[in-house]
Parts: structure tokens; sequence; C-alpha cells
């Protein structure tokens, strides 16, 4: 067992994380004979106790954390000051995974975790999201708080099915004792939202975004805006390029796609009024009571830490008596790192990418043309052993040639002045009825432009949007809907979008290679 050592009331178990300014500590209240309940203690480095900034922020994070009372939100439990002076936390422990680990599990195993599962942990999410930035006061005044870090690792699911927003650590309230300095981001730069990293002012709509940002993920299984440097990140995200959710993964339904599209505008002004609108705009999604979707999320859970839950019963079983309820308590914390350790993953693949990848597979596909002999070739059936004939056996003779009417070029012309007649009588009996408006192709899928490229000189153009939006490329109209393989010249090429239902209008500047393909697919315009 782990030795143990006293802060406060609590003792410590084990020290199971270390942050830029704290230490995190599973501990027990009432120590080990007295066992009442496992905690999560937190409290300021030793090196760091004399920085008055690290104890403001400390400080700010009690006093943010006693504030919410919220199903869906990590409780704080106490706040106190050891004898040798060391300020810390006590808070709930939660028995579960975060969100990266589940994503993790579910990519090892080839599994998608299913649609109602992931919505039953965002409309949670946004329930404890929308507790912060809306009802959560102190001293009888909003506190307004916006958490500012919403990431898969801040959203821990427990085997009982419930999800909890937790690390309000670097979130921003109007009751903060201390100021976030100008120029200094907080947060991680893959989740934050635009307006984040330009270091604008920040309202709850930030977090909404960010939230989206990690639902996607989740949902198809790639990084959206993660990319190999700090900066090309943040211009990833300051770019906002979304790739269609419905081509990385079809079962995603219109409603989900269309609150997570929105939810990550790049203007906050046309996101969600709040996290309260989007969650009632998802809830009609959701199947069943409450009780059974957190069944539902709980028997999943299981299912995908199996392995872990079967050391953690073997281990219980084989504990003596005075560790037991020790181990019951703290999860996963008291078993050998071995038994549930999760293997290290390849990183997931940049979204963008992916959805190119998928097009470009689409658009390779070969049609495979029936093959029909030759007039003049013999087939097999032509070919008899001429034994059968009386002829010498293992000798072959053409059979008899079929007579037929098409061979005979009488018969063929007076076929095609027959279709000439009958198609001007046709003619002028349409004429004389109203218009008859030819079917349009299904804009909606990319349709096959010409492709008269010149090699070395010209590249390609696909463009990937709904039916309603017409295209004008260098001022030319291409017509409404998506279209793939346009031949342009290499250069700098403008491509003008309209949306026709609601008059929206966006102009993209693209840059065509040689013999290469570009694809235009803009969020907005899906």
């Amino acid at each position: 067992m782990a030795r143990l050592e006293q802060l406060g009331k609590y003792q410590l178990i084990k020290r199971i994380a270390v942050g830029g300014m704290s230490e995190i500590y599973l501990a027990s209240q009432g120590g080990l004979e007295g066992f009442e309940r496992a905690v999560i203690v937190k409290c300021i480095r030793d090196d760091l106790m004399d920085e008055r900034e690290v104890l403001d922020m400390f400080l700010d994070e009690a006093r943010i954390a006693a504030c919410l009372k919220q199903a869906n939100i990590v409780h704080l439990y106490d706040v106190g000051v050891d004898e040798s002076g060391i300020p810390y936390l006590a808070m709930e422990y939660i028995f579960g995974r975060d969100l990266l680990e589940i994503a993790d599990r579910a990519r090892s195993l080839g599994w998608e975790l299913p649609i109602q599962f992931i919505l039953k942990i965002i409309c949670d999410s946004l329930a404890g999201l929308h507790y912060a930035h809306m009802v959560a006061e102190f001293e009888d005044r909003p506190l307004r708080m916006i958490h500012r870090d919403v990431s898969p690792q801040n959203i821990i699911v427990s085997f009982d099915g419930v999800t909890k927003l937790v690390d309000f650590g670097i979130s921003k309230a109007e009751a903060r004792l201390s100021e976030t300095r100008a120029g200094v981001l907080k947060g991680k730069y893959a989740y934050m939202s635009p307006e984040q990293v330009r270091g604008k002012p920040l309202d709850h709509r930030s977090d909404q975004f960010s939230l989206a940002v990690v639902f996607y993920e989740v949902i198809t299984g790639t990084r959206l805006f993660q990319r190999d440097t700090d900066y090309s990140t943040m211009e990833a995200v300051d770019r906002c390029e979304i790739p269609p959710m419905k081509v990385l993964r079809k079962d995603v339904p219109r409603r989900l796609i269309r609150a997570l599209r929105k939810a990550m505008r790049k203007n906050p002004k046309r996101r969600f009024k709040s996290c309260m609108e989007m969650e009632r705009y998802l809830h009609r999604l959701l199947r069943g009571s409450v009780v059974e979707r957190t069944e539902e999320v709980s028997g999943f859970m299981r299912k995908l830490f199996t392995q872990e839950l079967e050391a953690r019963e073997s281990a219980i079983a084989q504990a003596p008596q005075a560790e037991r309820e020790i181990i019951i308590s703290t999860g996963f914390e008291m078993i050998k790192e071995g038994a549930t350790k999760i293997d290290p993953l390849p990183e997931p693949p940049v979204a963008q990418k992916r959805y190119e990848e998928i097009l470009a597979e689409r658009q390779s596909e070969k049609t495979q043309l029936r093959s029909e002999p030759l007039a003049d070739a013999p087939t097999p059936d032509d070919l008899i052993a001429t034994d059968r004939e009386g002829g010498p056996v293992g000798t072959t003779v053409r059979k008899p040639a079929k007579t037929s009417p098409f061979n005979d070029w009488r018969f063929l012309v007076l076929v095609f002045v027959a279709v000439m007649v009958l198609g001007l009588f046709l003619l002028t009996m349409l004429s004389e009825d109203d218009e008859v408006v030819p079917t349009p192709p299904d804009l909606g899928k990319p349709q096959p432009m010409a492709t008269t490229a010149r090699p070395g000189v010209d590249g390609f153009l696909s463009v990937s949007v709904a039916p309603r939006v017409r295209v004008f490329v260098d001022g030319e109209d291409k017509g409404t809907g998506a279209f793939r393989k346009y031949p342009v010249e290499r250069g700098i090429h403008k491509v003008k979008l309209m949306d026709l239902e609601s008059g929206d209008t966006r102009t993209l500047t693209i840059n065509v290679k040689a013999d290469e393909e570009s694809i235009v697919s803009p969020m907005d315009y899906q």
C-alpha cells in the first residue's frame, strides 16, 4: 500500500497528478479503520507557496468551486489550511474515465461510439455549462462563469452513467480575485474558440464552441484543429474550416449535425443563445427516460472497460479485509498499473485530410463496363467438337452463322427513317402543349465536369456545397450544387458562393496547382 500522509483531516493515499501550480492526491476522510469516503485533495506545490499570484488563483478556484452545486459538475467538499500553512481543497472522487480515454478505448477496439451514448453525454455537459454560465451565484449575484478549458480530459463519465465537468481552475468569473493578464491565453489551443485565440473578450458562447469541437472529434474519430505546432493549431482555429460531418460518419442524425455546426460558427452571434437552448434542440433525439438513458451509458462504459473492471473485482476478492474497503471506494487507483493501463495509440487523423482522402477514394472508383464480343469473333459456343459430326476427334469447326435482320443495310435504313418520322411527330405534338422542363440531376451529389485539362498547365477544382448554393468561378456561373474536377489554369482563382435561401454570399481565394485537385467545402454552405 502507498505510504499515508496527513493533510488537514484527510489521509493521503496516493499522488495521482502534478499540475502547473498544484498537486492532486487520492485521499480518505477519517483514516483506514473509520474510512468514510474517497476524495480528491488538491494543494499548492511546495515550490510555489511564496507566489502570491498562484495563491490568489488557488483561492479563486476554491471560491468558484464552492458556488457550483449541480449534478453534472464535480462537487467541492471542503476548503482548509493545514497546520503547516498549506491550503487545500477536498473534492468529489469520480469512479469513471474521461472522454479522451473513452474515445481512445473505442478506437483501439475498432468501435464507433453509439450516437445515443454521445447524445446523453452532450446533454449532460450542456446542463452543467448552462448552470455555470447562467445560474450559479456568488453573494446573491450571478457568477457568469466561463470555463475556458472545455476539452475531452475535463469531461468525465462515471461507471454509473453520469457525466461530470471538472477543472474550473482557469475559468473566468465576475467574482474572481485575480485577473488574467492581457495577451495571456489559457486553455488547450485545439479546443479554443476563434475569439479566444485572438485574445478577444469572451462570453459563454466560447464554451459552446469548444464543446462542439470536442464532440465533433469524438463522433468522427478525427482531430479538427490540432496541427504540428501551437501556432499552426491556432491558425486552423482562426480559419474555422470544418469538413462536413456526414462524409466522415454516415449515421449521424441531421439534427445533431445542424446543432454542432451552429455551435461552431465563427461569429459568436450566430451560435445558440445559451447552452440550454442547444440542449433543448438536441433533447428530441434522446430515446427513453432519464433513468433508461443513464443505464445505457453505464452499460456501455462497462463494456468498454471490461478488462479493468474484472481486474478490480479480482483485486477486491484477493485483498485483506482491512484494505478491501479502500479498493472498493477508489476505483482503479489502487489496482496494479498493468491491469488497468490503456495502451497508447497513434493520433487520430486530421479531419480535413481524412475528408479529402474520402473524396479522393470516391472519385477514383472505376466504373466497371460490361464487355461485348466482337461481331466477327467466335464465342465458345461457336466452336463444336467435330467428333459429333463424324470428323476427326480434337478438331473444331465453326457453327453456321445465324442470319439476323440487323446485318441487312436496307433494314437498318428503314428503321432509321421510321425513328426520324416518329421523332418529328412527337416534337410537333409536344410543341403545342405546355413546355416540358427537363428533370435536373441530383445537385446534392458532386457532378463530374469536363476533364479536358492540359497536363502541367491546368489543375482541378472541386466544390462541395448544398443544392441551394450557386457557385461562380472567376465570375462565371457554374450553376447550383456541388461539382468535382473542373479543370482550371493553375494559379489564383476566385470562388463565389451564394446561398439562394438566406442570401448570404462568400468569396474564397483558391490557389490551384497544376495536375492537383483543390477542394472547397465551407461548413456554412453545406
